[in-house]
């Protein structure tokens, strides 16, 4: 079984989401307090023990149905001349505020070596890699990122930074729109749903505003900087 590693940076569920993470995966590892999101995922490849190795959000709970089964091989394509092993995966994951159910929060797969070799990233960490990318179409989990006013406003910024620049290369436009749309102005009356609300749409602002500046996007993985940008806002 591919080794299993949970990322949290001060998530207030995350030793419950890690207890419930290893009903799935016994052996789950841990990253813990790491500053900076590209960091965090250069421990995770540092502490794997297999080729390709599975990232859990400390926010994530676990759907019921999912299963780390799935082992991708280097003697296996995914396309044509494109080995498995050298692909980042990423499952669906429920948004708990407004329902949306796509790649946003969901499990990944990364191939250790790359994430290893890297050295940097742009804003996205899945799709800029520089590896295939992969969209799986199962649920993975609930991401509950909607734990406290800052979390979920926080999560909705970046996110919605990301689909209003099209920084993700080779992003359907449609679909970005739409996801764009329903953050904005959905899900209200959910625990936090205010804070994601506004949260969507002044990252939407500043993913518009920087959408060819990506040193200035980069500042999303910045938690200290979102969290001044929070209370300016609030």
């Amino acid at each position: 079984m591919l080794d299993v590693i949970q990322i949290s940076y001060h998530e207030q569920y995350a030793d419950d989401n890690f207890e419930l993470l290893q009903l799935f995966a016994p052996h789950a590892k841990r990253v813990q307090g790491v500053k900076g999101i590209f960091e965090a995922h250069k421990e995770a490849a540092r502490i794997a023990e297999t080729q390709n190795f599975y990232v859990i959000d400390a926010d994530a709970i676990i759907d019921e149905q999912f299963n780390f089964n799935f082992v991708p091989s280097r003697n296996r394509d995914q396309w044509p001349g494109v080995p498995e092993s050298t692909c980042v995966y990423v499952w669906r994951s429920v948004n708990p505020i407004n329902d949306l159910l796509y790649g946003y929060g969901g499990a990944k797969l990364f191939p250790r070596k790359a994430v290893l070799d890297a050295e940097t990233f742009n804003v996205d960490m899945t799709t800029t890699l520089g590896c295939p990318f992969v969209a799986k179409l199962s649920v993975s989990n609930i991401t509950a990122f909607n734990a406290d006013p800052f979390s979920t406003w926080r999560s909705a910024f970046r996110e919605c930074t990301k689909l209003a620049s099209s920084i993700i290369p080779n992003g359907d436009n449609t679909d970005n729109e739409y996801r764009l749309k329903v953050w904005q102005t959905r899900g209200e009356n959910r625990p936090f749903g205010a804070y994601a609300i506004a949260g969507a749409k002044q990252g939407a602002d500043f993913g518009t505003e920087y959408r060819n500046k990506s040193h200035i996007l980069d500042k999303i993985n910045d938690f200290e900087w979102l969290e001044e940008m929070f209370n300016d806002a609030t």
